[in-house]
């Protein structure tokens, strides 16, 4: 065997290794974009169906009994924003359909999702906290004021430690698993960029 055989045998099988692993990585790729797009689909539901049920509770009596019509103005505020949650799935939906279908693409695509994602964690506050607490101010005035303690000693502090445990655990999971899990697919498309 002569070195011109031995070198194509080497390139041929550089190139199915390298290819091999392109696939590989591919694989890798599409499987982390599918479950990050089916945590955010589960994620948009699930605030979607809570802001729409809180929404409900605070319509119900004005609805239906016709007194406290002043909660109209949290349910209100609730509606509004599932319907900004809403609206925000939909532009994301449109902006992914605009990525090309290739391993650079999926790798932007994947980023585009997950800073989106940060986003979205770093917004459940104004989506959640504000429709919850202009509820609760508003009560603080038209309750019962024999019921009043209820709302000082189990509501009011109810909220605030479930906001405040919210809050921790969303920055939490932003710095030790989404920040780095983007970092990664940073570091992978300027690998892949340097290739091309």
């Amino acid at each position: 065997m002569n070195f011109d055989e031995i070198q194509s045998i080497w390139n041929s099988q550089a190139t199915t290794k390298e290819t091999v692993e392109r696939e590989s990585i591919l694989l890798a790729v599409v499987e982390k974009e599918q479950l990050l797009r089916r945590i955010t689909t589960i994620t948009d539901g699930i605030m979607i169906a809570t802001l729409l049920f809180v929404a409900a509770m605070f319509f119900r009596d004005p609805v239906l009994q016709g007194h406290d019509l002043i909660l109209i103005l949290p349910g209100t505020v609730c509606l509004v924003a599932a319907g900004w949650l809403l609206k925000w799935r939909m532009d994301r939906q449109r902006r992914h359909l605009g990525f090309e279908q290739s391993l650079l693409g999926l790798i932007d695509k994947s980023i585009d999702g997950l800073d989106d994602r940060i986003a979205h964690m770093r917004n459940f506050v104004w989506w959640f906290a504000v429709p919850n607490a202009l509820g609760l101010v508003i009560a603080l005035f038209i309750i019962d004021p024999a019921r009043r303690h209820l709302l000082y000693l189990v509501f009011g502090p109810a909220f605030v430690i479930c906001m405040g445990l919210a809050i921790w655990q969303i920055n939490r999971e932003i710095r030790s698993r989404l920040l780095p899990e983007k970092q990664r697919f940073q570091e992978l498309r300027t690998q892949f960029t340097k290739e091309q």
